[in-house]
């Protein structure tokens, strides 16, 4: 199994963005898939697909509420999660770099042994969403709806 999701996230209540798609019942939550070419912007230390544009309109966006960038990348039961979030127009969580197992993303992603410790699981957490019955945050949040950006796009 396979997949990759960029995203920003938001509580949908704050403000509302043209393509963005509401997450899970009761999440609050709601997504902006970044999908396609990610132009000529520098990346931002530490992410693979994060540039300086997006974390730019993040932080501008984080003025009328908590902004959430998310990348998660997963082939054949490995893989990574990169985060970061935003609010008042400044870093208020991470970023945080995680992997389920070793050579999953760069040096500095940590590899944790639980889903708890994920970086998706930990932002969606501290954003406030609660697993409940479902395996973790990224599944309670509705995130497992789409295994790429693309479908989440083309509300799919």
């Amino acid at each position: 199994m396979a997949g990759t999701l960029r995203v920003l996230l938001f509580r949908s209540t704050e403000q509302e963005i043209p393509g963005a798609v509401p997450l899970a019942a009761g999440s609050g939550l709601a997504l902006l898939p970044l999908t396609g070419e990610l132009g000529d912007d520098e990346r931002v230390a530490g992410f693979y697909d994060l540039t300086t544009g997006i974390a730019e309109r993040a932080r501008e966006l984080s003025r009328r509420g908590t902004v959430a960038y998310l990348h998660s990348e997963f082939f054949g039961g490995g893989g990574f999660h990169a985060a970061i979030a935003w609010r008042d127009g400044e870093v208020a969580w991470g970023p945080r770099f995680t992997a389920n197992m070793p050579g999953e993303g760069d040096k500095h992603y940590v590899v944790v042994d639980h889903r708890d410790g994920m970086a998706a699981n930990a932002l969606l957490r501290w954003l406030g969403v609660r697993r409940g019955d479902a395996i973790d945050e990224y599944a309670a949040a509705g995130l497992n709806r789409h295994r790429h950006s693309e479908q989440w796009a083309e509300g799919e």
